[in-house]
C-alpha cells in the first residue's frame, strides 16, 4: 500500500497520528477544504498556534478601535481648531476601517473556533470514607452460557481511577452493570454505600435525547423541580456552566450536533453531584474536540473514576 491513497475518516487520535501523513480539515463555517502536511498532533499543534496568533490580533485590533473612538469622542476637550476637529474625524475614520477590517475577518474567526470546546465540569458530590462499592468473590453468566467471570473482587471509593481492560466479549460492560445495579450477581455479593451516588456515562449517552426535546425540557423532565421559574433558571445555569449557552437550550436534539447532546446528557450526570463516576466507552460518535474536553473534564472529577475505553 505504500503506493497508494489511504483516506481515514477517524476520532481516534493515536491512531491517526500512527496511520496518516496529511491531515485535510473541513471548516463547515468556512465551506473550506485545507490541507496540512504532517500528523495529527502536528496539525493540532499548528492549529491552536494560530488560534492563539488570530485570537491576539482580533484582541490588539479592538483595543485600538476603542482608544480611537474615545479620542474621537472627546469632542471640543482638546480644543476647538480646525487641525483638532480634522485629528478627530480622521481618528474616527482610522477606527472605522479597522470596523470594516474586524467584520471582513468574522468568517476566518468563526473558522478557527468552530471546533474550540468549551471545558467541562462535572459536580461531585465530595469525598466519602471508605467504600462506595464493593465486589466480593462476585461471579456472572447469562442464562443458558458459561460464566463470564468467577471470583471478581474490587473496592471503589472516592479516590479510585480505574481502568477496565480487556477483549470485547469478556465481560466489561457487564462487571460495570454489576457495579450500578443493573444487574446482580450469579455468586458473591455485591455491596454498595447507601450514602454514594454512582452515575454512568455509556458509549449511547448522547442518545439519551428524544429527538424532539430541547436540552432544557430534557433537563426538566429528569429534574421536575418544584416547577418554579427560579428551579428553571437554575437549570438554565447549570447547563450553561456545561457549556451548552443559552442559545442551544431551546434547539430540539435533532438540531445538535453529536458533542452538543453529549454535554447536555452530562449536564444530567453533574446535576445529581456524584460520588463515583463509571464510564463505558464515553468517546464513541464523539469528535476529537469533544473527547479532549471529556478527559479534561474527567481528569478534574474529585470523585472516583471506574472507566471502560479503547480510546489510547
Amino acid at each position: 500500500w505504500e503506493d497508494r491513497i489511504i483516506v481515514v475518516v477517524s476520532h481516534d487520535r493515536y491512531f491517526l497520528d500512527e496511520v496518516c501523513g496529511d491531515i485535510l480539515h473541513v471548516s463547515g463555517v468556512a465551506k473550506r477544504l485545507t490541507q496540512s502536511h504532517g500528523s495529527y498532533s502536528t496539525w493540532s499543534k499548528r492549529r491552536g498556534e494560530q488560534q492563539k496568533a488570530f485570537a491576539r490580533t482580533v484582541e490588539l485590533r479592538r483595543a485600538e478601535i476603542a482608544e480611537l473612538k474615545a479620542y474621537a469622542g472627546h469632542g471640543f476637550k482638546y480644543g476647538g481648531s480646525s487641525a483638532s476637529i480634522n485629528k478627530m474625524q480622521m481618528k474616527a475614520k482610522q477606527a472605522e476601517k479597522l470596523e470594516e477590517e474586524e467584520a471582513e475577518q468574522a468568517d476566518e474567526l468563526a473558522a478557527l473556533q468552530e471546533d474550540v470546546e468549551l471545558p467541562l465540569t462535572l459536580q461531585s458530590g465530595g469525598q466519602l470514607d471508605g467504600f462506595c462499592v464493593q465486589l466480593r468473590a462476585v461471579a456472572f453468566g447469562y442464562p443458558g452460557s458459561a460464566p463470564l467471570f468467577r471470583g471478581a473482587e474490587l473496592s471503589v471509593d472516592t479516590k479510585s481511577r480505574i481502568v477496565l481492560l480487556g477483549e470485547n466479549g469478556n465481560g466489561k460492560s457487564t462487571l460495570v452493570k454489576l457495579m450500578t445495579g443493573a444487574l446482580e450477581p450469579s455468586e458473591g455479593e455485591v455491596k454498595r454505600n447507601a450514602q454514594a451516588r454512582v452515575a454512568i456515562v455509556n458509549q449511547h449517552h448522547a442518545d439519551q435525547l428524544e429527538l424532539h426535546m430541547t436540552p432544557l425540557e430534557f433537563m426538566k423532565h429528569n429534574f421536575a423541580g418544584d416547577g418554579s421559574a427560579s428551579h428553571e433558571l437554575l437549570l438554565r445555569s447549570h447547563l450553561d456552566r456545561m457549556g451548552v449557552p443559552t442559545t442551544k437550550q431551546q434547539v430540539p436534539a435533532y438540531g445538535l450536533s453529536g458533542g452538543q447532546r453529549s454535554r447536555v446528557a452530562l449536564a444530567a450526570v453533574s446535576y445529581v453531584r456524584p460520588h463515583v463516576l463509571v464510564l463505558d466507552e464515553p468517546t464513541n460518535n464523539l469528535d476529537l474536540e469533544s473527547v479532549a474536553a471529556l478527559a479534561d473534564c474527567v481528569a478534574r472529577f474529585d470523585g472516583g473514576v471506574v472507566l471502560v475505553s479503547h480510546d489510547q
